[in-house]
């Protein structure tokens, strides 16, 4: 199982949670250059460290928890600029056959300190067919503040280009109830195309992340670098 890849359409390629072998318990860790969740930046464009921890039980569901520096600064204050986001989540993952997986999900996310009336959560269901995963996210009350609900639909595709490289797809397109949640659209594309090279114990990352926003240095086309390791 996956807790797919910090939701179906996370930050870069290998920034985000990996679930534990059935009746273990696992970590990951990373340094990226941005954190970009569904195409638009975390961080202000700026590097996140991030890691977390998984517990997966023999029937299939798993626990976990992850988190990562962000950074929604307005300039008007250092406690706006510097704060943290840590997700906790359950799920339960299995095989429906041979070819086919399906991961369902429920996600608390919290962002403690000043950002704290953002914590919201969001409700996620993903079916792998070979190489490709399909994903749904609902969310009755994105990123809080009292805002709207929100949906999120996606395709990622994995290409194994040699034992230790592979490439990664993903085109996502979320839709909210109310505008402004992004630039002021009710819905907006993002897209990833990401390379991944094993060496050492650890993985390198490089990602070229964007949408279809207009304007805004948060959510433009942009090359992100990840250093990963799982634990």
């Amino acid at each position: 199982m996956n807790a797919w890849k910090k939701m179906l359409g996370v930050a870069v390629v290998t920034t985000a949670p990996m679930a534990a072998s059935a009746g273990e318990i696992s970590g990951n860790v990373a340094w990226t250059t941005d954190y970009s969740f569904r195409g638009v930046s975390q961080t202000n464009e700026k590097m996140a460290v991030q890691g977390g921890f998984d517990y997966g039980f023999e029937s299939g569901a798993y626990v976990g928890v992850w988190a990562s520096n962000v950074n929604f600064s307005d300039g008007k204050s250092s406690v706006e600029q510097n704060s943290t986001e840590t997700d906790y989540y359950v799920g339960y993952a299995f095989n429906a056959s041979e070819s086919v997986s399906i991961d369902l999900s429920f996600w608390q996310f919290t962002y403690p300190g000043a950002e704290s009336a953002s914590n919201y959560q969001e409700y996620v269901a993903s079916v792998s067919v070979s190489d490709f995963t399909f994903g749904l996210v609902y969310s009755p009350d994105y990123f809080g503040d009292g805002n709207g609900d929100a949906t999120v639909i996606s395709v990622d595709y994995s290409l194994a280009l040699q034992e230790n490289m592979s490439m990664d797809f993903h085109v996502g397109q979320t839709t909210t109830e109310e505008d402004g949640i992004v630039d002021g659209d009710d819905s907006y594309v993002d897209y990833l195309v990401g390379l991944n090279y094993d060496v050492a114990g650890v993985t390198l990352s490089l990602a070229w992340v964007g949408t279809d926003i207009g304007g805004g240095d948060n959510t433009e086309d942009r090359a992100i670098f990840t250093i990963s390791k799982s634990l």
